[in-house]
C-alpha cells in the first residue's frame, strides 16, 4: 500500500511540474518588453505642434487598414527630470501595433489635415508562446522615415513634418 501511495504521490508531483521547452524560463514569471511606436508631429522649423497647441490632441482621430486602430497622447511627464531620456516621448502620439507585417495608419489631426503612415514590421517569437510584430520601416509621403531611437529595436520614435 505504501508503494502505491508513493507512486501516486510521485505521479502527481511529476505531472504538476511544468515541462516547458523555453530554455528553463518560468513562463509564469516571464515579462517581456513589447514594441512601441511614438510619433512626434512637427512643422518645417521643427516645432512640436502638439506641444505648442497648434494641434489639439482631443481632436485627433485615427483609422487603420486593420481592426481596432488606436492611439494614446503622451503629455509631458510631470515626474521626470528636465534632462531625463523619457522627455523625448513628451507630446507624442503612441500608436497601437497590430499583429500584422504591413499596416497603415490614417491620422486625422483636425477636419482638414490628415497624414497617412505606412508601416512594415517583422515577427518576433519569444519563449512561452509570446509573439508580436516589431515595426521596422515607416513611409510617409513616399519617403522612408528612420526611427530616432537607436537604443532599442522595440521602440520606434519618428518625427513627421507636416
Amino acid at each position: 500500500m505504501k508503494k502505491i501511495f508513493t507512486l501516486l504521490l510521485i505521479g502527481i508531483l511529476v505531472s504538476s511540474c511544468s515541462n516547458d521547452d523555453d530554455e528553463g524560463i518560468d513562463c509564469s514569471l516571464f515579462d517581456p518588453a513589447f514594441p512601441e511606436i511614438y510619433i512626434r508631429i512637427v512643422d518645417e522649423t521643427g516645432a512640436n505642434l502638439l506641444e505648442n497647441g497648434t494641434i489639439d490632441p482631443e481632436n485627433i482621430t485615427v483609422e487603420g487598414d486593420f481592426s481596432n486602430p488606436g492611439f494614446r497622447f503622451n503629455p509631458p511627464n510631470e515626474y521626470a527630470g528636465p534632462d531625463s531620456e523619457i522627455r523625448k516621448y513628451d507630446n507624442t502620439l503612441s500608436l497601437y501595433i497590430p499583429y500584422e507585417s504591413e499596416f497603415d495608419y490614417i491620422i486625422n489631426l483636425d477636419e482638414s489635415t490628415t497624414i497617412v503612415l505606412e508601416f512594415e514590421a517583422k515577427l518576433a517569437e519569444l519563449p512561452c508562446d509570446v509573439s508580436f510584430f516589431i515595426p521596422t520601416k515607416l513611409t510617409f509621403n513616399s519617403q522612408n522615415i528612420e526611427s530616432e531611437n537607436e537604443e532599442s529595436d522595440l521602440i520606434f520614435l519618428a518625427e513627421i513634418e507636416i
